[in-house]
């Protein structure tokens, strides 16, 4: 043996290293494959998973451009079936179908070239007319690619004919033109089946199965891996996993991905050779290294540093480095957070044990009750703020865009921001510049979201004394039907570095320094504000120093809703005092444009000087607004000296962005008679001098309903949580009002159905509640054959606070939302509003 291996140890070396050599490039292969196939699943699981959504998400898009044809629909006053039609044609270039279409009662089908019976289709007619399930028909008119998107509708009538159901008929080459991609070399097919393997559609590439049905034209196919039995199996499952099968001299991945459409399901095939080629291929050159080197390292550092693993490797490694970064942000902002939470959860704990422990000192109570109301209010805000960022970062979020008033807009945000800049002494000022359209189109409940956020920001960054202002300036936009405005708040505060602008507007950021530690916030506040502004079609910017203070732009494009409101004065004369000169400009400018003659003056001293010239040379001035804050003489001493000069005939009216309740007793004893709220828009002036002048209240907004405004009128208070109840039945009683309650909806529709006619004034309706919720309820008491079932005013109190949460409650019927926690003001406002709205269609309908 020793003798046979001294003289044949070479060739048993080369052959032992070949057999080596074929084992390892054996193995070597069977990997690479087994690796192929690994990565050929993941990456058409991704490919199909992308394409199934974005045809989900088309779909979904022609329900939601049904759901609109249906309200304009039911809401067309004839029955001429062309006013529809004109309807209808003027919205094809925007959405992009080809013809509207309807069902009867007797299953027969129109549209505007054909009209053909149903009856003959069971599955159809029972889905669409009797179950009152939405349905897609695909190709059973026509040999055209057509889709058919049909939803069940209350019976309407038009002409002779009583239809069940609307649609719209869609180009399917339109929904699917996705299939037709270049991946994989553009040598991917794809297909539309329905469950049973019907083709629905094909890709422009496929080109290698013709049959009609997938799944029968794969009878005589080799599957290397899996089976057409499972193949079928998944389909009617929605399992999904990787199959291969050779068609002719070639093999295919085979790739199955249900689609959330109907029955839809996603096939997809691409040869083996091109998924998997380049792993192959680095199989070949492996091989030929093994020869020419003659070494299993090199073998082994060719596998394991060859380019698709260093990618994979540098792919997962970046992922995994995202992921770590983003967590570590979060973990970042909760920790930085952890203080501004604590602080008002600490304080309403805190402030609640001292009030039981003084229950026999109501003033030690009280003052226990205001800090406990001041901390749950900072505690609600912060948890809107993360609230409203998760409903951003899903994608939930959508703007509730409607007609209002930049009037009532300035007003709300005055009252909310007006309390702390009183406390923390600062001087506060917002100006109007060349505003003329003053109703636009836009969701109120987010741009004051915007504003409240960007001076809330102002006011805590800036030190006691220091100076917070808004212009809001209107410019022309491109196309006459929008306006362009810009919104700038600017302060004196202490500025934002250059480095933290960068990350200014980003999630969960924010900046620490010893000067705002103490300050509470979320963090999320501008975060918010940059992704709101944004869906609004806005630009948000920042111009910020150091110690100097910051100014942050908002810009946006807003419909006009109407032309603006008509008003005229005659030529009478108006004084106008205020040391600030934009005030002074843009109230000169309203008088003169509506027809009044205007004089400035920018001191106290200055416009009792103007007061007495006017007098003495016999042209007085009928209307005196007065600057509450002026540097040389207050509003009130102004006033004073000034009614020596007028006498008592001439109005004279305090302007101020403060709080009137501070200043009315002593403004009354210096002769004012009235208080007039910076920013004054043109219609402000109008109808103060109507109000004032001419003794005319037109249109004058009228005082929130104060204590016992509602006395006499009972209230269903519907909600299963008691604590909400105790304190919403409590709230509600103030207003004088009897209240009643039930605890879910189904027993809230009895109550009002057994009620006597007129017997509840108004409900205010939970959403989230067992056996009946809000919307059921609602919807149940407006179908009621009663008179006062449609009149009776129903409001939301929910938590659900969002857009889509108010159109909800809309939907159903309701008059209006209010999120908890209950804002009275707000409340009341809505409760005067609908009443007035109400009273005005009852009239109406009384007059029929």
């Amino acid at each position: 043996m020793k003798i046979f291996f001294e003289k044949y140890w070479r060739k048993i070396l080369v052959i032992g290293f070949g057999i080596l050599v074929i084992i390892t490039l054996t193995f070597n292969a069977m990997l690479i494959r087994g690796t192929a196939y690994e990565e050929g699943s993941q990456h058409l699981d991704e490919l199909s998973g992308q394409i199934a959504s974005s045809i989900e998400k088309q779909s979904r898009g022609q329900w939601n451009m049904l759901d609109v044809f249906y309200r304009y629909f039911v809401d067309l006053s004839s029955d001429d079936w062309t006013v529809l039609s004109g309807y209808i044609q003027d919205k094809k270039a925007d959405f992009g179908f080809d013809s509207l279409c309807l069902v009867d009662e007797d299953a027969m089908y129109y549209d505007r070239e054909k009209s053909v019976s149903l009856l003959s289709n069971r599955e159809v007619t029972a889905k669409l007319l009797t179950d009152r399930q939405p349905i897609i028909l695909d190709n059973m008119f026509s040999t055209e690619d057509q889709l058919i998107f049909l939803i069940p509708i209350d019976r309407q009538v038009i002409g002779d004919k009583t239809f069940c159901a609307l649609g719209v008929v869609y180009n399917s080459k339109n929904l699917f033109d996705m299939l037709n991609i270049q991946a994989y070399n553009g040598e991917v097919m794809m297909y539309i089946t329905h469950q049973n393997g019907d083709a629905l559609f094909r890709s422009s590439q496929e080109n290698t199965i013709s049959g009609y049905n997938l799944i029968n034209s794969l009878e005589e196919a080799e599957f290397k891996r899996g089976s057409l039995a499972a193949f079928r199996d998944h389909i009617r499952s929605g399992r999904q996993e990787l199959m291969t099968v050779r068609l002719g001299d070639r093999e295919y991945y085979l790739n199955h991905t249900p689609v959330d459409v109907d029955d839809w399901q996603l096939v997809t095939m691409v040869p083996v050779d091109v998924v998997s080629g380049r792993l192959m291929r680095s199989t070949m050159i492996t091989f030929l290294c093994m020869l020419l080197i003659g070494a299993l390292i090199v073998i082994a550092f060719i596998l394991i540093y060859s380019d698709s693993t260093r990618k994979v490797l540098r792919a997962e490694e970046a992922a995994r480095k995202a992921a770590e970064n983003a967590n570590q942000s979060k973990s970042r902002f909760l920790s930085n957070m952890s203080h501004d939470i604590r602080t008002p959860m600490n304080a309403i704990i805190g402030m609640t044990k001292i009030a039981q422990e003084h229950l026999e000192e109501p003033v030690k109570v009280k003052d226990c009750l205001k800090k406990i109301d001041l901390s749950g209010r900072l505690l609600v805000g912060l948890i809107n703020d993360i609230l409203d960022m998760s409903k951003i970062e899903s994608g939930k979020m959508v703007l509730n865009n409607d007609t209002a008033s930049l009037v009532e807009l300035m007003q709300n945000l005055v009252s909310i921001t007006q309390p702390t800049v009183f406390s923390k002494k600062q001087v506060f000022n917002i100006r109007l510049h060349d505003i003329r359209h003053e109703r636009l189109i836009f969701d109120s409940l987010r741009l004051n979201q915007v504003l409240i956020n960007l001076m809330g920001n102002a006011v805590k960054f800036t030190p006691e004394g220091g100076s917070i202002s808004l212009d809001v300036t209107e410019e022309p936009a491109v196309d006459d039907q929008f306006v362009h405005l810009v919104f700038k708040v600017a302060d004196t505060g202490i500025g934002i570095s250059r480095e933290f602008q960068k990350n200014l507007f980003s999630s969960f950021t924010r900046e620490r320094d010893s000067k705002i530690d103490k300050i509470e916030g979320s963090g999320l506040g501008l975060a918010i504000t940059k992704m709101i502004v944004t869906m609004m079609g806005g630009t948000i910017a920042v111009e910020s120093e150091l110690g100097q203070g910051s100014v942050f732009t908002v810009e946006l494009d807003l419909p006009v809703a109407g032309a603006p409101e008509e008003m005229k004065l005659p030529a009478i004369r108006v004084l106008v005092a205020d040391d600030d000169p934009d005030t002074c400009r843009s109230a000169a400018a309203y008088l003169r444009e509506l027809g009044a003659e205007a004089d400035v003056a920018y001191r106290g001293r200055e416009a009792i000087e103007l007061a007495r010239a006017a007098a003495e040379n016999g042209s007085e001035y009928h209307m005196i607004f007065l600057d509450w804050r002026m540097p040389d003489l207050e509003g009130t001493d102004t006033a004073r000296e000034i009614r020596e000069v007028v006498g008592e005939e001439v109005p004279i009216l305090i302007i101020s962005a403060y709080d009137w309740s501070g200043i009315e007793v002593e403004a009354g004893e210096a002769g004012i008679n009235g208080f007039i709220q910076k920013p004054f828009f043109k219609s402000t002036l109008y109808h103060n001098i109507q109000k004032y002048y001419f003794h005319n209240d037109l249109e004058q907004p009228k005082e929130e309903l104060e204590q016992n405004a509602l006395t006499g009128k009972r209230l269903l208070l519907v909600d299963d949580n008691e604590i909400n109840l105790e304190i919403a039945q409590e709230i509600l009683s103030y207003t004088g009002a009897v209240v009643d309650v039930v605890h879910d909806g189904q027993e809230a529709v009895k109550r009002f159905e057994n009620a006597p006619v007129g017997y509840y004034a108004m409900i205010f309706m939970d959403i989230q509640m067992p056996v009946m919720n809000g919307y059921e309820a609602t919807k149940a008491i407006r179908k009621m054959e009663r008179a006062d079932a449609r009149q009776v005013l129903i409001f939301a109190m929910t938590a659900d606070a969002f857009a889509e949460d108010i159109e909800l409650a809309k939907r159903a019927g309701m008059n209006a939302h209010f999120a908890k926690p209950l804002d009275m003001t707000a409340v009341l406002k809505e409760i005067r509003k609908n009443t007035q709205i109400a009273e005005q269609k009852w009239g109406e309908n009384e007059g029929l």
